[in-house]
């Protein structure tokens, strides 16, 4: 059974969640209303006539309640920065309120930090949600909002792709990209699981029409292992140059925040980014079948032609 989706409403619609679930949902006949903050940001974004734009803020009911009003499904892809992270629990709330006896669908884009400190791999729904910082917690007290309003839950990889600001794979290919050295965290030979965003929201498409995925938690799975030594091949590879690997460990972590924001910020999350990172999807393929993921060979060099031709 397939659920009949007329309206989906993006929440978080800016980051490369909401982009590529946007494009994803509206070429399968969708019709898609994107909702982030800033409506110039917005009609940059989407600037197709076909994709409604409805700037609001999630942290005011209200504003949040009137932009999702008349929507079937309603896709949760907030990514909040450090300085903000308590309020997903807020985010959540009004959300969860909004489509309160509205008949919508809630489905809501999570991260696997949720899940940490991790005690076993590959890591899987009926892993532990106990213990670990402020920013792990917020992320757990958000979902179970979510859940607790009939949301499906995706908890997704570190990701990587077009319009992807930051993360552990991203950032070392931003480096590749202006000609620098990749800076790796951990071990150029630690193997870490990393998702395609467009894998991924492709994924997040078809789980949304599934009645049965609602009220649930689903671990999505990466590409498979990558080491910082794969990574910096693939991208020398395509490049057509030599790609040095520099190792960012503890300590240099805790020099460049110092100086860097992002880095500062990043420092409760470093010890969690030094271990092994694997997945396990079994019960996602049992509802859609086996997930079909673009290659690192091919991903790679896609996001590297994507970061080279992207405005300063």
């Amino acid at each position: 059974m397939s659920l009949a989706i007329r309206k989906a409403a993006i929440v978080g619609a800016t980051g490369a969640t909401g982009i590529a679930l946007a494009a994803e949902l509206a070429a399968t006949g969708i019709g898609v209303r994107v909702i982030a903050r800033r409506a110039e940001t917005l009609a940059r974004l989407f600037p197709a006539a076909a994709i409604e734009k409805s700037p609001a803020d999630a942290r005011d009911a209200g504003a949040i309640a009137k932009a999702v009003a008349g929507c079937d499904l309603v896709v949760d892809c907030i990514g909040l920065p450090a300085s903000a992270m308590q309020d997903h629990a807020a985010t959540a709330q009004n959300l969860a309120v909004a489509v309160m006896g509205s008949g919508a669908r809630l489905l809501h884009v999570s991260s696997y930090w949720a899940y940490l400190p991790i005690r076993r791999l590959p890591l899987d729904e009926k892993h532990p949600r106990e213990g670990g910082n402020a920013y792990i917690a917020a992320r757990r007290t958000a979902e179970d909002i979510l859940e607790g309003a009939g949301a499906a839950i995706v908890n997704l990889p570190d990701f990587f792709g077009p319009h992807v600001a930051a993360s552990s794979l991203q950032q070392p290919l931003a480096d590749a990209a202006k000609g620098r050295a990749m800076n790796w965290i951990g071990p150029k030979t630690l193997a870490r699981e990393y998702a395609y965003v467009p894998d991924a929201m492709r994924l997040v498409a078809a789980l949304a029409r599934r009645p049965e995925a609602y009220g649930q938690r689903w671990i999505f799975p990466g590409g498979g292992a990558l080491t910082g030594a794969e990574a910096a091949a693939i991208a020398a590879r395509h490049l057509k140059r030599n790609v040095k690997l520099r190792t960012a460990g503890p300590l240099l972590m805790r020099l460049a925040s110092l100086f860097n924001r992002g880095a500062r910020d990043f420092l409760p999350m470093l010890p969690h980014y030094l271990q092994p990172m694997s997945y396990d999807a079994a019960k996602l393929a049992r509802l859609l079948g086996p997930p079909q993921t673009t290659p690192y060979d091919k991903a790679i060099p896609a996001t590297l032609d994507w970061l080279r031709q992207r405005p300063a």
